[in-house]
């Protein structure tokens, strides 16, 4: 039998337990929609007066299921990440936030990012259809790494131009434009949320969070409106590209806020979008 070091043992079971809790919070997720699928069949058949079979369990397949599941060996960064549920394709992903989730909800402890390439794309999914963002506040690249975020709007702002007409604000919003330089004022309002990801193991680019003082697991302010976060109005990299094209193509901006829209993307200003075609028509000119 191999030799194996204690650190070692200790290294495998922390990603052990990590992809455990995360096909828990999977099960949960089916769960929650087979429920919601299960009350909209329910919901028609009251409507229209007919019966229809209810909507089989998805988790009655024996491969989700709790009481069958076993990890038989100790699973490798990649193994995990194909333990990960796979978003839609980017042509029909939506950026409407869903229904049951909690405002300002954080991540759970523990939870898993596959990568440091892919940590602030993987944070964003949690946390910007919760109301909130987070930036980096710094990071420790020796030994076992470990990188510190901190809500978005966390630190003092500067009170450095008067406040702002609400009347301003509306009109900016209704015309889908953001408002103008001299009346933008700073998110910041002293947050105190933070946590860290570190790195499970030295080398091993799976990183699992912690929150070292549960005093910061909670915001100061409310949900912010996702139309004033540059990373919420964020399109997927397949959509982007395609809204490349047709701005080349010379649609108008109102067209392409239609078809946006239509896809689910409420959150994207007419700014954005002009912006995006003057620069390329400068790129495509030099």
């Amino acid at each position: 039998m191999p030799n194996i070091q204690p650190h070692h043992l200790t290294t495998i079971l922390n990603t052990l337990t990590s992809i455990d809790q995360r096909l828990t919070r999977i099960e949960a997720a089916l769960l929650l929609n087979n429920n919601a699928a299960n009350s909209n069949v329910n919901a028609d058949q009251t409507s229209i007066g007919t019966s229809a079979a209810p909507a089989a369990s998805v988790l009655a397949h024996p491969s989700l299921s709790a009481g069958s599941r076993t990890i038989t060996n100790a699973q490798s960064p990649s193994v995990a990440q194909q333990l990960r549920p796979h978003p839609p394709p980017p042509s029909r992903t939506s950026n409407n936030a869903q229904p049951d989730l909690i405002p300002l909800d954080p991540p759970p402890q523990g939870y898993t990012i596959s990568s440091r390439a892919s940590m602030q794309e993987e944070l964003d999914h949690w946390t910007i259809p919760r109301g909130y963002s987070m930036r980096i506040a710094g990071a420790k690249v020796t030994g076992k790494k470990k990188v510190r975020w901190v809500c978005f709007r966390g630190g003092e702002a500067r009170h450095h131009r008067p406040p702002v007409d609400e009347s301003v604000i509306q009109a900016a919003k209704a015309e889908g434009r953001r408002k103008p330089t001299t009346d933008r004022t700073s998110k910041k309002c002293g947050c105190l949320f933070k946590f860290e990801v570190i790195e499970t193991a030295k080398g091993s680019d799976l990183w699992t969070l912690h929150y070292p003082n549960e005093e910061h697991k909670t915001h100061n302010h409310g949900p912010s409106d996702q139309t004033s976060d540059p990373r919420a109005r964020k399109l997927p990299l397949e959509v982007s590209r395609e809204v490349d094209r047709w701005l080349r193509e010379g649609w108008l901006v109102s067209k392409v806020q239609e078809e946006l829209r239509g896809r689910g993307f409420s959150n994207v200003l007419n700014t954005d979008l002009y912006n995006r075609k003057r620069l390329l028509k400068k790129e495509d000119a030099q």
